[in-house]
């Protein structure tokens, strides 16, 4: 992972929730001086690019299932979920 350009934020629709989570590990990257790429879309719309996707856990399955070779974090929740440190602490210590 350490060497992640690009995260993908997939929601349903791609808006409102893969938006506000996509803006959040963005800060959270920034603060821990890191330059990575953090966009949100909708779980049809993820790019063949992705290097790492964040989905909701209802849809983990059907992004591994059409990115078979892109890590999956699923997350129950996009406000405040403790995957958002985790993240920057996996890509901090790789």
């Amino acid at each position: 992972m350490s060497s992640v350009k690009k995260i993908v934020f997939a929601c349903d629709a791609g808006m409102g929730s893969s938006a506000m989570g996509a803006t959040t590990l963005s800060k959270k990257l920034k603060a821990a001086g890191m330059d990575i790429k953090v966009i949100h879309t909708s779980i049809e719309d993820v790019p063949a690019d992705a290097e790492l996707i964040v989905t909701h856990s209802s849809l983990a399955n059907r992004a591994r299932k059409e990115h078979p070779n892109v890590e999956v974090v699923p997350i129950n929740s996009f406000v405040g979920a403790p995957e958002y440190d985790q993240i920057v602490n996996r890509l901090k210590n790789e």
